[in-house]
């Protein structure tokens, strides 16, 4: 067996690594290139081996590209982050320009994110469940726009926002009616909820309806 290996020429052990390599990664050209030179390949023999992979379809960045696009799309990233990962993998600049954000995919995608937001930041107070969403919405790869839209549908859901309204306005009450009485309270406690980012209408609707209950 050792003997077979040192008759075997060095375009032929390069060819076998290279093979190797792709059998343990989805290596773009360049990264193939430079994997070969540090085996001590020279240009033309890069060249040579690339262009044979390139023949038996071994190394295709055309299908790492939509390995990406499909790996993006189970994981609803959006455009920025399906961009970054193919620079990541050092992709041909020239292909990279070719996939072209689609708007219907990015409203699509933002959309099943952010069911799956909700669920992870159901137990955060209004203002900061706004702030997690906004915030996850752009590490995901949406831009402003799209996470702007997908943080107003948060307020969609006015029972959810109320009874979590309600819950601190009932903590803000406890926490100054030993020092506080009257319109003094309710001043202190309407500035504690507006310092968390709560709205003043909808301040009144929880005080309100809590009151109504009580």
């Amino acid at each position: 067996m050792k003997k077979k290996k040192e008759t075997l020429s060095k375009i032929d052990q390069l060819f076998i690594a290279a093979q190797k390599k792709l059998a343990t990664s989805n290596p773009s050209v360049k990264k193939m290139r430079e994997f070969l030179k540090k085996k001590g390949g020279n240009k033309k023999e890069i060249d040579e081996i690339v262009l044979k992979l390139k023949k038996y379809q071994l190394l295709d960045e055309d299908e790492i590209i939509k390995n990406v696009i499909s790996y993006c799309d189970a994981k609803h990233y959006g455009y920025n982050k399906l961009i970054n990962m193919l620079k990541q993998r050092e992709i041909d600049s020239s292909k990279i320009a070719k996939v072209l954000k689609d708007e219907t995919r990015e409203l699509r995608e933002s959309k099943e994110l952010l069911k799956r937001l909700k669920k992870r930041y159901k137990n955060k107070s209004t203002v900061n469940l706004k702030q997690s969403v906004y915030s996850a919405l752009i590490r995901y790869g949406f831009d402003e726009n799209i996470a702007s839209i997908r943080v107003e549908e948060v307020y969609n859901l006015p029972q959810e926002e109320l009874n979590v309204l309600k819950l601190d306005f009932r903590k803000a009450t406890r926490k100054y009616s030993s020092k506080f009485k009257g319109k003094a309270l309710k001043d202190k406690v309407t500035n504690n909820l507006l310092s968390k980012g709560y709205k003043l209408n909808d301040i009144r609707k929880a005080e309100t309806n809590i009151y109504e209950m009580d």
